[in-house]
Parts: C-alpha cells; structure tokens; sequence
C-alpha cells in the first residue's frame, strides 16, 4: 500500500465505462437506502404503538434500543467484514472461495449470537440501573431487554445475510425482506401489544416478541434465497479459519469505529444536556431532520464498499477508484441538496418537530452547521466506505478518533463551557469533526495503492 499509482494510471476510462459505474452505484446504493429506512421503521413502530400506553412505557423502549444500537455496533463491523471479502471473491469470480466466506459468515453469526445474547441477559440489568433507570422503568426495561436477548439470533443473522448479498451486489433481495418485515410487525405487534383478538396484552413485552419475530422471519427467508443461489456451496461443507481471519482483520477495526463514534456520542449528548432542556431537545430534532441526508450518504458508502471491493477482485484497480469517485460525486450532490434547504428554511424544518419557542431559537445555528456540514460529511462517508472495500479499516477508525476525540470533544468543552460561546460553539465542532475525518481519509485514498492491495 505504497503512495506510488502510476501503474493505475493506464486505464481512465471512457464516458460509457462512467455511465455505467454510475448506474451500478445507483442500482446498489438506492436499495440500500430502502433497507435502511425500513430497517428504522420498526424501532419506530415499535416507539409509536407502546407511546399509547404511557411515557414510561415509551422511555423503556427508547432506553433499550439505545444500549441495542451500541452491541449492534459490534455486529455491524463484522458484517463488514463479511462484505468486503464476498465483493472482492465475487469481483475475482471466485465461487469457491466465496462460499467459503459466506459460510464463514454463518460461523460468526452463531458465535456473535451466543456470545452477546448471553452477555446481554447476564449484564443489561446493571446498565440500565448505571443509565439511571429505577423503578417501573426499569421494570419495562428490562422486560423488553430480556425478550430481545433470547431472540438476538434474529437480528444478527438479518443483518449479516444482508452483508452477504451486498458484497454479491444484490441489495434489491434484503430490500424485499425489510418490505415483509415491517409489515410482518405491525400485524404481528398491534394484537400483542394491546390485546386484541382474545390474545393476552403484554404491553413493551409484546412489542419486543414482535420485533424479534419478524425479523427471525426475514432473516429465515434471505438464508433461504441464499442458499438457493448457491452462496453457501455445497450443503455440509465447513468454513475456513483462513477466511475467518480475513474477515476479523477487516471487520475489527469497523467494529471499533463503530463504538468509537458510540461512544464519543455519548459523551457529545451529555455535554449537549448541560445547556438545558431545550438546547437538547433542539439537537435531537436536529439528528432526526440531518438523518434525511444520512441515509443517502450511507447508501452511497455501502455500494463504494461493494464496488470497490469487487473491482479489487478483478485485479482492475483503475476501476475501484472510477467507482469511488462516481460514488462520492452521487452522494455529494444528494446531501449538499439537502444540506442548502437546512440552511435556507431552518425554521421550517424545525417546526415540522416542535412548536416550542425555546427550541425554536436554537434552529438557525443548529440547521446553518447541519447544512455546510453536509458536503465534508458525504466526502468523509463515502471515501470511508471505499477504503473499507479495500480493506483499509484501521484508516477509518484513525479518522474517527481524530475527529470525534481529538477534535470535537475538546473544541466543543473549551470553547462552548469554559470560554462560554454557547451552543453555536459545540454544534459547528460537528462540521470541524467532519472535516477532519473527511481530509485525511481522501489523503489516505488519493495514496493508497489499490494494485497492491491484498485482502
């Protein structure tokens, strides 16, 4: 991985060859946008049914989808991990050593499965009581935390047979399961919640069984579309610790990210809550409205990674980079759309949210950094998702920690706290974080020399 690229340099290609790495992105990236939506669209569900029951009830499950999306973030670096080297066989036409790794991925489904099921239901009770649940909240915690420990198997599996069908290329397959997921889980989950039809109402318990069953559901039926498609191989046959390993140094250093940035957010809230309720209340419109945007972004990162990837396959490296770069084109002109509108109408769009004035005052500065923030943050998404095609992983959590640790925690507690700028201060350290992160990972891409590259 050496700075010199003349030798990707002999092939530029041609508009024709641009053309169609265009619409391979688009055909990847805006399916996966889908699955994402829908993939929220049951936590969301999930919120709004039991919000009829009682704000306790409500609290108890936004509390327990929080400490879920921090040991999914341990699941989403492997499924990485899983992609990248599907898309790099699936790109060197390598049926046999792709097998290989999707059976492997099953292997570290099963291991993921057992191992934070457990430590989930061992553990969780202490951390909700750390959070500073008691009472009856932590009561319906804990019942709905415990129901999805038991069927943790389903989310895992949904998401890690999603990766094996990115890194093929199909991302339409586990757009149609999210489809018949979220409708499997509004029938599934309005009887069990509220009692209806002679079934017994079990209130967040039902609304957890419901999750963990549509989405076992979905997770059955891409395991079976796989393995009709041959992605598995020949029934029987093992798994490779060659390839568990090839999977493990790649999807490591994504998981660290992942709870890296976690983390970091964490901390970034709790800053964010000392300057009152409102101010708080304005920056969780803010990530609801900036998520619009995200999503996208995402999308376009997960098909650099596929592509990328597969290109590498195919030893065509002068390709992985064309693909980066329509990827990143794509995704910057999405989001710098979206980041114009927060800057023009940003009361508008936090009106959508809240009525309320003092929330209401926070929306220009809030909205004007959200905005100019998102042409670094496509960048930085993007150009992240491309490097972990090539298996640059450990780049992108070096990024992360510079810009999230280095850079916008410190920047935002010395200059929003203690020079006491207030929280225009702390929310523009969110466009330098990205910045940051944005710079040195297409330093890092511009030098890396993909011929070299050897997953």
């Amino acid at each position: 991985m050496k700075a010199d690229r003349s030798s990707e340099k002999s092939t530029t290609g041609g508009s024709g060859d641009q053309r169609e790495i265009r619409r391979a992105v688009l055909s990847l990236a805006l399916p996966i946008v889908g699955s994402d939506l829908l993939q929220r669209g049951v936590n969301v569900v999930d919120a709004l049914l039991v919000g009829r029951l009682g704000a306790a009830e409500l609290a108890a499950v936004g509390l327990s989808q929080l400490l879920l999306m921090f040991v999914m973030a341990l699941v989403y670096g492997l499924g990485i991990g899983g992609t990248v080297m599907v898309a790099f066989h699936t790109g060197a036409t390598d049926a046999r050593r792709r097998a290989w790794s999707a059976r492997t991925v099953l292997v570290i489904g099963v291991a993921a499965t057992l191992v934070l099921g457990a430590a989930g239901i061992l553990f969780s009770d202490a951390v909700v009581r750390f959070m500073g649940a008691e009472g009856r909240l932590f009561d319906l915690t804990h019942t709905y935390l415990h129901v999805t420990w038991y069927l943790f198997g389903a989310y895992v599996f949904l998401h890690l047979i999603s990766a094996v069908f990115q890194g093929v290329g199909d991302t339409r397959t586990p757009l149609r399961a999210m489809v018949w997921v979220n409708i499997l889980h509004v029938v599934v989950a309005v009887p069990l919640i509220f009692g209806l039809w002679g079934l017994p109402k079990w209130g967040v318990a039902g609304a957890a069984l419901a999750s963990g069953v549509s989405e076992g559901v979905g997770a059955a039926w891409l395991l079976w579309q796989a393995a009709r498609r041959g992605l598995f191989g020949a029934w029987g046959a093992g798994w490779s610790p060659h390839e568990l390993w090839r999977i493990l140094r790649v999807g490591l250093p994504a998981m660290g990210e992942r709870l890296i940035t976690h983390g970091m957010q964490l901390v970034y809230a709790r800053l964010v809550i000392s300057f009152g309720v409102a101010a708080y209340a304005a920056h969780q419109v803010g990530l609801n409205i900036e998520s619009l945007s995200f999503l996208p972004g995402l999308g376009f990162a997960k098909a650099a990674t596929t592509l990328v990837g597969q290109r590498l396959g195919a030893q065509d490296a002068a390709g992985a980079r064309r693909a980066a770069r329509q990827a990143n084109l794509l995704g910057l002109a999405i989001m710098s759309v979206w980041g114009a509108s927060f800057v023009l109408f940003p009361r508008a769009w936090v009106g959508l949210f809240t009525p309320d004035p003092e929330v209401l005052a926070y929306s220009v500065p809030l909205m004007t950094t959200l905005g100019l923030m998102q042409p670094p943050l496509a960048v930085a998404m993007v150009t992240a998702g491309a490097l972990r095609g090539a298996g640059d992983t450990p780049m992108v959590l070096a990024a992360a920690i510079a810009g999230g640790w280095c850079v916008r925690l410190p920047i935002a507690y010395v200059g929003g706290v203690v020079a006491r700028i207030g929280m225009t201060m702390v929310w523009m350290t969110m466009a330098l974080d990205w910045t940051v992160r944005c710079l040195i990972m297409v330093w890092r891409f511009k030098r890396l020399r993909l011929t070299d590259v050897r997953l």
